[in-house]
């Protein structure tokens, strides 16, 4: 019998779930110092600026030079791309054989651990930004203002939180799909990957039809409801997927 033949009840699967979760948690503590570490260098890669424009007259000199955040958030990113590929990777499943009971309880547990990696990316990210401001304001020199100053909405805030939490649970659940795919076949992993930046990043034309950016079917929405909405459908339908996909796999092959 293999391990995926353990039948168990639905009290007790619950347990094994959020036993694993813990102890997937507790054993992945370092990932967070990473995300810490990798927030503190793109801080510091923020703080050069990105552009700008100068105007001169007689009497007057101005300079305007742009900053932008945007760095914090693709880097983080970058990490949760990482830490979802290491999840989803075979290597790391055949480790679980000897802490894992089914596919399920595994699937189920590395969802939670990708779920709260995605919010505390979303949270930290979020908040780099009021320290990146605050850092830009104690490098002021004579003469030089910061356009808005340190003004923050709490309201923003918080929706900057909780937005950037779901483009993380989106990210994390592609690339779990991706990587689950690439347990059957490497070279059908290899072509996800290629269709992943592709579709997702670059502009796409096949034949007569242009299928421009996937990543504008999200962006690009401007109703709050209809952005959540999608964004829950493709994670539930990306990760349902990727417990569909394994479901006949052993946890070991």
């Amino acid at each position: 019998m293999s391990i995926n033949e353990v039948k168990t009840g639905t009290s007790t699967l619950s347990q094994m779930i959020l036993k694993q979760y813990g102890y997937k948690l507790k054993g992945h503590s370092g990932l967070i110092y990473s995300l810490m570490i990798v927030q503190l260098l793109s801080l510091l890669l923020s703080l050069s600026s990105n552009g700008g424009m100068s105007s001169n007259s007689d009497s007057i000199s101005i300079a305007v030079r742009t900053y932008t955040g945007d760095i914090l958030l693709i880097f983080s990113l970058l990490w949760l791309m990482v830490v979802a590929s290491l999840l989803g990777s075979q290597p790391y499943r055949s480790m679980e054989l000897s802490v894992v009971n089914n596919r399920l309880v595994s699937h189920a547990s590395n969802i939670l651990l990708l779920l709260t990696y995605a919010a505390y990316a979303g949270v930290t990210s979020t908040l780099a930004v009021i320290i990146h401001r605050l850092m830009l304001s104690a490098t002021l020199k004579e003469g030089e203002f910061l356009l808005g100053g340190l003004q923050i909405i709490p309201q923003d805030l918080l929706l900057g939180m909780f937005v950037a939490t779901l483009y993380f649970i989106l990210l994390a659940a592609t690339v779990y799909l991706i990587q689950s795919f690439g347990l059957h076949s490497k070279g059908l992993g290899i072509i996800l990957w290629i269709c992943f930046f592709a579709f997702g990043f670059g502009t796409v034309r096949i034949f007569d039809f242009n299928l421009g950016k996937v990543l504008e079917f999200y962006a690009a929405e401007t109703s709050l409801g209809v952005f959540v909405l999608k964004v829950f459908c493709t994670a539930v339908l990306f990760l349902g997927s990727s417990v569909l996909i394994t479901k006949g796999m052993e946890v070991k092959r």
